[in-house]
């Protein structure tokens, strides 16, 4: 069986940007070590036809506080990374794809981040991020069995709906959980600001609440119209800011009051 190595030499020989998709694809498997290169043909709508690098594989969900492993397929254009990839989730054969706001029938993913994608601020390790968060509220796949037992490592989300809690209709900040709330004196401006606060925690932020109010940054329509280069010249080092640009993209996705 070839190595990683040898498949990304020959999938990205014909990319015209092989050196820059390789270290991007890299990075991607080095965080998520599941994922695994392979190429074949892909058939597009059009009846085109490319020999295209993917990434196959699962990622880890949190949902309800367990963690599930959720196959996917990544298929990386030969414009890359100049081109967004598409995104597949592959059900096995125990699982049935729930369609949603994000993925359709056929399990292909769409997603803001996809529509938005610009390189160098997007990339695919913060795609797949994403893709993690969005999964574990919104589940792209369900159990075919009636009953599923849950191991270790399992590799299905249970038959349920969509995430509970996500975007309650009114949230009073002095009585919802908040866990910044002594240091942070954030307005909502048309966000939710329960949603603001659990994505600040879950991205581990909770270490720049201060210095984005000591400048300025108070509301969180602010902080989510902020740029790579606003979070650099507020004093942010490359990981806060990777952070945040992908904590704003979670809130743009699912903090608006409606």
């Amino acid at each position: 069986m070839a190595s990683a190595d040898q498949i990304l030499r020959q999938a990205l020989s014909k990319y015209r940007y092989a050196d820059i998709s390789r270290r991007d694809v890299t990075n991607a498997m080095t965080h998520f070590k599941d994922l695994r290169p392979d190429h074949d043909l892909f058939i597009f709508n059009d009846g085109n036809r490319k020999e295209l690098l993917h990434l196959d594989g699962t990622i880890p969900v949190t949902y309800k506080g367990s963690i599930y492993n959720i196959p996917i397929c990544v298929w990386i254009m030969d414009t890359h990374p100049y081109k967004p990839p598409m995104v597949f989730v592959k059900p096995t054969s125990t699982m049935q794809i729930k369609t949603g706001r994000h993925v359709d029938s056929n399990g292909k993913v769409d997603l803001p981040y996809l529509h938005d994608w610009r390189f160098p601020q997007s990339d695919l390790l913060g795609l797949i991020q994403i893709l993690a968060i969005v999964f574990g509220e919104e589940p792209p796949v369900y159990s075919k069995q009636s009953q599923m037992t849950q191991s270790s490592s399992p590799n299905s989300y249970p038959g349920t709906g969509k995430y509970p809690g996500v975007l309650r209709q009114c949230i009073d900040p002095e009585t919802t959980f908040n866990p910044f709330a002594a240091q942070a004196p954030i307005h909502g401006q048309g966000y939710n600001l329960d949603i603001f606060f659990q994505t600040m925690e879950r991205f581990e932020l909770d270490d720049i609440m201060n210095t984005l109010i000591e400048h300025g940054v108070d509301c969180v329509e602010t902080f989510c119209s902020m740029t790579e280069s606003d979070f650099k010249e507020i004093g942010l080092n490359i990981g806060q800011r990777r952070k945040c640009i992908l904590a704003a993209e979670h809130i743009k996705n699912y903090g608006l009051n409606g």
